[in-house]
């Protein structure tokens, strides 16, 4: 009998090869805006290479627009309401959109999250995936689109933690997202690697450690001066200027804190808004005696920790 973890990710993986997006050689609308190399290599052809790509989250995401096309079938058995995974084709670019709802002019995508990345929900990459939904539409005579709409779903949440994101349907941000994909086909070479191999490993199916055929990532090596790479991604922007908002933030409502602990230093008690104050003494960390072990074996034995990426983001000319 088969590990029921190993029979588990085998039947989903096998599954999941069968569906038309996996086995689908088109550039899709949700490949917008991502890594311009890996966008490249579909565009080449360039075989896959890895074979340890994790895939359950994406299959979790598929298995959750499921379960929501077959509430609405329920809802709407005709579909002559609500049209569930609506083909829509322009140019050299073919789409599934998961709801079009044609009496409003709402084109609705769903998209599976971790609950910690709600916070910038949604990204530009997610925001050109459905404007793009609504110009193919458009495009191809199939419907007039008035507002494309993003919702959120957390797969480690609840009802509460759903999410929705609706703004007007805009050609001009389509067509923005379409430039992006037109300069990288005019592109005679790859481009450079934009993620650290730690995560292409995991996520990438172009990933090979060898660099052989594929993408071997950003090695973590030190950068010196200007010899850092230029990342010409707008998602990057707009996340990289939010987390140094957010540092700055941080940093001040740590200092607000202190001074404030400062401030109810001897006091123990409850407050006349019911707040409990109290001081309680920690016992202090305990260590090894690394001296004291040495002195009684000769040596200290050390075990090697998992590497791990540390995150820096700064302004240019920041020390």
């Amino acid at each position: 009998m088969k590990d029921p973890k190993e029979l588990l990710l085998e039947v989903l993986r096998a599954k999941d090869a069968t569906r038309s997006r996996s086995t689908q050689k088109q550039v899709g609308p949700s490949e917008l805006g991502g890594c311009r190399r890996k966008v490249w290599y579909r565009l080449n052809d360039q075989p896959e290479t890895n074979n340890n790509e994790l895939k359950l989250a994406a299959i979790m995401g598929t298995a959750i627009h499921a379960t929501i096309e077959e509430a609405l079938a329920l809802e709407d058995p005709t579909g002559e309401k609500y049209v569930v995974e609506q083909e829509v084709e322009f140019g050299d670019m073919k789409a599934h959109i998961d709801l079009w709802i044609p009496e409003s002019g709402a084109v609705v995508d769903w998209k599976t999250v971790k609950k910690t990345n709600l916070s910038y929900f949604p990204s530009i990459q997610q925001r050109w995936q459905v404007q793009v939904y609504g110009y193919l539409l458009e495009k191809s005579g199939t419907g007039k689109p008035q507002t494309v709409n993003l919702v959120a779903i957390a797969r480690d949440g609840d009802e509460r933690d759903v999410l929705i994101h609706s703004e007007a349907y805009d050609p001009a941000i389509a067509e923005e997202a379409l430039k992006w994909l037109t300069d990288i086909k005019a592109m005679d070479t790859a481009p450079d690697p934009e993620k650290f191999a730690s995560f292409c490993q995991s996520y990438c199916k172009y990933y090979d450690a060898s660099g052989e055929m594929g993408c071997v990532g950003i090695k973590k090596e030190p950068f010196k001066g200007e010899t850092l790479p230029k990342i010409d991604n707008p998602e990057v922007d707009k996340l990289s200027l939010l987390y140094l908002e957010l540092d700055e933030k941080i940093k001040d409502l740590t200092t607000q804190k202190d001074a404030i602990k400062s401030g109810l230093e001897g006091f123990t008690g409850v407050t006349n808004y019911g707040v409990v104050v109290k001081w309680t003494a920690a016992a202090g960390a305990t260590r090894v005696d690394t001296e004291e072990v040495e002195r009684l074996l000769g040596f200290v034995p050390q075990k090697q920790g998992q590497e791990s990426i540390r995150l820096s983001v700064k302004r240019k000319g920041d020390k």
